[in-house]
Order: structure tokens, then C-alpha cells, then sequence
């Protein structure tokens, strides 16, 4: 199973916003970076004071995450990844009939996942799949499958694998992960993520599986930036980083706190944020991390 890869990548993508970063290497994701310390700016010196849509985040001046935009519509995400140096983790999304359909993560090693996503009469996400790709060469796929509360939030997501190598997927489920939510409000406040070993149907076996839970809370009341951006996209992320579930929140999470399975050490962190007058963080409490928008 992937979790000792996944642990690193948590590691490095959901915290790459709180620490320091490497801001001498002149790597991709720093080719517009910026330095104007406005504090509700598109990254150009005017303030925005109307809709916008997230552009990017820094911590200590270096770019950490980037998202390239068109008119309002999200092409492209690019994550920096703390764990490995000169590493980022890009997705690439395709649209049908103004929904997403397809997004495609690819890390710096070439190692990715490929994604199709379909939608049920209502709009709500009814089945994904992937691909696990390592560079050119397919490796694993999966199928998600979805549960929704009376009032349309999902509740559990569990996904069922087929792990191969150099090509060959075999026919059967192998192993699985489940996804379990729970909300206060509009805001996500745990999840827990279980993963282990099916039978050939797909079915969990008893034993041996790994759960972590992920704690968001202490929740402020005001607008999270990622909701600028389309709530499908942080899903699917989540998908590969469960530590990030919290993107999908209305408001802003005030601590992030993380149970692994042994030895794997607990996680606990505080968020602070500076806000302008239109609701949006601009940056943490100490100005290391900031937030940049543009306008709509």
C-alpha cells in the first residue's frame, strides 16, 4: 500500500502554507511571483473590493501553491512539495459542458494519477475513476463510490483498487480506502480514513487495515479562498491528500490536528489569519503566508 508515500505527501503538501520555504531556486512555480505586500490585491497593486478567485499562496515570500485561470475558469493547479526539494504536484483540469470531468495530477517524479468524474441529474458527483501512472505505465486503477446525506453533502467515500505492475492490472479489487466526513455546518471537522486489504469483490477484509483521523476545527466565519475555486477540484485532490479535506469548508480551519497509525507521530497546528474588509484571509497572523487573488 502507498501509505508510507502518502505520509510524506501530507506532510509536505498540507503544511507547505505554515513553513519556511526555499525562495532562492528559480523554478516554475516562481516565474510570476510576487512581492507587492498589498494585502487584497490580484498580485498587481489594485485592491480588489468585488468577486475575485484565488491565485495563489506564499510562505515567506516563495510561491507555495499557484492556480492558473481563464476568465474565471481554473486550468491548472500547481502544489509545492515541502517533502522533496524542487518538487511540485500539478493538476490539470478538463471540462464538459462547464463541469469538470477530468483532472489529471502529475508529480515531479512523473508519478500521477488520472482522473474521470461523473455527475448524477442533480449535479452531484455519482462515480470517479483513475489511473495510477508512473510516468507512461499504468500501475493501479480504482473506482470511487459515494455517500450522500438528506441534505446532498457527502458523507463517505470509498474507493476500491487494482494494483498491477508494468502494465498489468488484474481484474479484482486488492485494496481499498473509506473516506468518512463529518460536518459541523458547512464546515468539515473530522474525517477518518481507513485503509486495507478486499476480497476480490471489492469487500474489506477483516484486520490489518490503517486508519488516521484528520480533525479540522476551531473554525472562523469568514470566507474561505478556496471556495473561489471549483469545489470538484479539492475533492479529487483530497482523493490522494485526505489532510486537505478542509478546502471544501465554507470558512477558515483554526487547527488542523492529525492521529497516523503508529509510529507515525500526531500533527497538531494552529491557523491564524488577517483579514481585508471583504471577509477573505490575506494572510497568517504573523504575514509568513499570504494569500493573493484576482479579480473577477
Amino acid at each position: 500500500m502507498r501509505k508510507n508515500i502518502l505520509f510524506k505527501a501530507l506532510l509536505g503538501l498540507v503544511f507547505g502554507f505554515l513553513i519556511s520555504c526555499d525562495n532562492t531556486t528559480d523554478d516554475p512555480i516562481n516565474q510570476n511571483k510576487t512581492t507587492t505586500p498589498n494585502n487584497n490585491s490580484g498580485g498587481g497593486g489594485t485592491t480588489i473590493t468585488g468577486p475575485r478567485i484565488l491565485s495563489k499562496t506564499t510562505g515567506n515570500g516563495a510561491t507555495v501553491e499557484e492556480f492558473i485561470t481563464n476568465a474565471g475558469i481554473l486550468d491548472k493547479g500547481i502544489f509545492t512539495d515541502a517533502s522533496t526539494p524542487n518538487s511540485f504536484f500539478t493538476g490539470t483540469a478538463t471540462y464538459t459542458a462547464n463541469k469538470i470531468s477530468k483532472i489529471k495530477f502529475v508529480g515531479s517524479n512523473g508519478a500521477g494519477y488520472d482522473f474521470d468524474i461523473s455527475y448524477d441529474t442533480n449535479g452531484r458527483i455519482s462515480g470517479t475513476t483513475s489511473n495510477l501512472l508512473t510516468g507512461t505505465i499504468l500501475t493501479g486503477k480504482s473506482d470511487f463510490f459515494y455517500t450522500y446525506d438528506s441534505a446532498g453533502k457527502i458523507t463517505k467515500i470509498i474507493e476500491k483498487k487494482k494494483m498491477g505492475a508494468g502494465g498489468i492490472i488484474p481484474s479484482v479489487y486488492s485494496q481499498f480506502t473509506e473516506n468518512t466526513l463529518t460536518y459541523t455546518g458547512d464546515n468539515i471537522t473530522k474525517v477518518v480514513s481507513v485503509m486495507g486489504a478486499t476480497d476480490n469483490s471489492g469487500n474489506p477484509q477483516p484486520g490489518g487495515s490503517l486508519a488516521t483521523t484528520f480533525n479540522f476545527t476551531n473554525y472562523d466565519s469568514k470566507i474561505n479562498p478556496y471556495t473561489t475555486l471549483p469545489k470538484t477540484f479539492f475533492l479529487v485532490y483530497s482523493l490522494i491528500h485526505p489532510a486537505n479535506f478542509y478546502r471544501l469548508s465554507s470558512n477558515n480551519v483554526g487547527n488542523l490536528s492529525f492521529a497516523y497509525p503508529a509510529p507515525a507521530p500526531s500533527i497538531s497546528v494552529d491557523m491564524a489569519y488577517q483579514y481585508d474588509t471583504q471577509n477573505y484571509p490575506i494572510s497568517s497572523q504573523n504575514q509568513t503566508g499570504k494569500y493573493i487573488y484576482k479579480a473577477l
